[in-house]
């Protein structure tokens, strides 16, 4: 049951600069979302997926969609936040709808979660600061309540495919 593809897509995610030599890029993956991960492949036409990076739905803090005023600088507009561990996923989808999706489906997946923080950071991390509350700590509380129930309530039910 935990093999079971609830979500796949083609999304693009922002690089997560775990290190300070990384450099901010965007790259198209495919997502998938099974019942015990979030996992991302690179996909090159003509050959097999290669996994980039996969998030255990059990490390999960907090998913929210994204609200910033800025210029998105990749072709999909509709951005999207993964807290995980000491990390922070930004994903980007190409249409209001499959942003709406992803973030229901997660939240619907984790919202039980032990480690799911209090408050979250509304807006990007860009230059050294939050852009909602200009704190300049990566990893400092965030300053909205996050209320993993809200918009959470799952419309659309995904078929339960094998993976």
């Amino acid at each position: 049951m935990n093999n079971c593809v609830l979500l796949e897509e083609q999304l693009i995610k922002k690089s997560q600069q775990k290190r300070r030599t990384s450099p901010s890029n965007f790259k198209m993956r495919f997502f998938v979302l099974t019942k015990s991960k979030l996992a991302y492949f690179e996909h090159r036409h003509g050959k097999k997926r290669t996994l980039k990076g996969s998030i255990e739905l059990s490390r999960i803090k907090c998913v929210e969609i994204v609200k910033s005023d800025i210029t998105i600088p990749c072709n999909y507009k509709y951005p999207f936040q993964v807290l995980h561990d000491n990390y922070l996923l930004y994903v980007f989808a190409p249409d209001r709808e499959s942003r709406q999706r992803w973030v229901f489906t997660l939240k619907e997946e984790t919202r039980n979660n032990n480690n799911l923080v209090p408050k979250y950071h509304p807006n990007f991390w860009i230059d050294g600061r939050w852009r909602c509350c200009a704190q300049t700590e990566k990893l400092a509380a965030g300053c909205i309540e996050y209320d993993p129930t809200k918009d959470a309530t799952v419309r659309f039910i995904p078929p339960c495919r094998k993976h």
